[in-house]
C-alpha cells in the first residue's frame, strides 16, 4: 500500500511537471499568435498609403500603439550626403533631437546603421558618449536602436525607442520591435519606388525637366495658392531662336543634345522651389513662386545669358543658341492661369519682333 502511494505521488509530480510545460508552451503559443496578429495588422495598416509623409505618420501611430512606448523616432539615411536625419518623432522633450543630423557611425543611431545590428542600452545614465548630439545630457531609462534595411540588406535608416524604465526592453519586445521595423522599412521602400515612378511620369524623356502636363497642374495650383493667401509669383516663357535652322544644319541628334544641355543650364540657374518644364519642342517655361515681375526679369536675363554662353558640340557653324523670353506676373498682369500664360506668350513674341535674344516684360498691346 505504501509502495503504491509512493508511485502515485511520483505520477502526480510528473503530471504537474507536464502541466507546467504545457501551460508554458500554451503561453508562448498565445504570445506568438498575438505577435503574428500584431504584425499582420501592422503590415495591413502600412499598406494603406504610398505617400511618404502619410506613411511616417502611420508608422509613428503603429509604433506607439503596438509596441507600448511613448518616446521614439524614425531616422532615414540620405544616400547622397550619407547622413541620418529625423523624419518622424514622438514624445521627445528636447527639441534639438528633432533636428539631429548624424553621420554613419556617429552617435548611437549612427552605430546601429553602420553595424546593421540592434543596439540596446539598459541604463543610458551609465552610457559613455552621446545618442543624438554631442552636447546631449545623459538620459534616464533605456534605449533600443533597430536598423531599417532594404530586402537586399542595405541600410535605409534607424528606428530608435526609449523607455523611462532602466531595466530595458525584454527579449520579446526587442524581437517584436525588429519585426515591426522590417515591415516599416518595406513600406518605406515601396512608397519611395512609387514616388520615383510617379516622378518619372512627370518628367520629359529628353531633358529630364518637368513635362507640359505637370506644368499645367502645378501652374493652376500656384494660381489658386496665390489667390488664397494673397501671394505673388511670376511666369517665364522662353523660345529658342531659329532652332529649326540649327536642327536642319546639324541634325536631330545634335539638336537633342543641345536641348539636353539647355535643360541642365535652366535647372542649375534657378532655385529648388522654382518649377522648370519643357513646354513644347524648343519652348521652356519657369514658375517662380514668391517672385515679383522685376525680380523675374533678372532671373530671365540670367537664363538668357547662360544659354547664349553655352558651349555646343565641336564643329558647330551655327554660332551660339539664343533665346527670347516673355514674362508675366501674378497678380500684376492677371489672376487667371490662361491669361497669365497668354500675356507671357505675347511678351515673348514682342521680343521676337524687336530682334530676338532678349527678355521682354511687355506686349504689343
Amino acid at each position: 500500500m505504501a509502495e503504491t502511494l509512493k508511485e502515485l505521488k511520483k505520477k502526480c509530480a510528473s503530471l504537474e511537471r507536464e502541466c507546467r510545460k504545457l501551460s508554458e508552451a500554451n503561453h508562448r503559443l498565445n504570445e506568438r499568435v498575438l505577435e503574428l496578429y500584431t504584425l499582420y495588422n501592422v503590415s495591413k495598416t502600412l499598406s494603406l498609403s504610398l505617400q511618404l509623409d502619410e506613411l511616417f505618420d502611420i508608422s509613428m501611430k503603429i509604433i506607439g500603439e503596438t509596441l507600448n512606448v511613448t518616446d521614439y523616432n524614425l531616422m532615414l539615411l540620405d544616400d547622397t550626403t550619407q547622413h541620418l536625419y529625423i523624419q518622424a518623432v514622438h514624445g521627445h522633450a528636447d527639441e534639438r533631437i528633432r533636428k539631429a543630423i548624424l553621420s554613419v557611425g556617429e552617435g548611437v543611431p549612427g552605430k546601429v546603421l553602420k553595424k546593421g545590428e540592434i543596439i540596446q542600452i539598459k541604463d543610458m545614465k551609465r552610457h559613455k558618449g552621446f545618442l543624438y548630439f554631442s552636447e546631449e545630457k545623459p538620459k534616464k531609462g533605456s534605449y533600443l536602436g533597430i536598423p531599417l534595411k532594404r530586402p537586399n540588406g542595405s541600410p535605409i535608416g534607424v528606428l530608435n525607442a526609449h523607455k523611462s524604465d532602466p531595466t530595458g526592453f525584454s527579449g520579446e519586445e526587442a524581437r517584436l520591435f525588429e519585426a515591426v521595423a522590417e515591415h516599416v522599412a518595406i513600406a518605406i521602400e515601396n512608397a519611395r519606388a512609387y514616388q520615383r515612378t510617379k516622378e518619372l511620369s512627370h518628367r520629359d524623356d529628353l531633358t529630364g525637366l518637368y513635362n507640359r502636363r505637370y506644368f499645367f497642374d502645378r501652374f493652376e495650383k500656384e494660381v489658386e495658392r496665390a489667390k488664397r493667401y494673397s501671394r505673388l509669383f511670376s511666369l517665364i516663357l522662353m523660345d529658342l531662336d531659329h532652332f529649326k535652322i540649327y536642327n536642319d544644319t546639324h541634325g536631330h541628334l545634335a539638336g537633342d543634345a543641345a536641348l539636353q544641355s539647355i535643360g541642365n543650364v535652366l535647372s542649375q540657374n534657378v532655385r529648388k522651389v522654382d518649377i522648370v518644364a519643357r513646354y513644347g519642342g524648343e519652348e521652356f517655361v519657369v514658375i517662380l513662386p514668391e517672385t515679383d515681375k522685376e525680380s523675374a526679369a533678372k532671373v530671365a536675363e540670367k537664363l538668357r545669358q547662360a544659354i547664349e554662353e553655352l558651349k555646343l558640340g565641336s564643329g558647330s557653324t551655327h554660332g551660339p543658341l539664343t533665346t527670347t523670353i516673355g514674362i508675366s506676373g501674378f497678380p500684376l498682369d492677371a489672376t487667371d492661369a490662361l491669361e497669365l500664360l497668354e500675356i507671357a506668350d505675347k511678351a515673348l513674341y514682342y521680343g521676337k519682333a524687336r530682334g530676338r535674344n532678349q527678355v521682354c516684360a511687355r506686349t504689343l498691346d
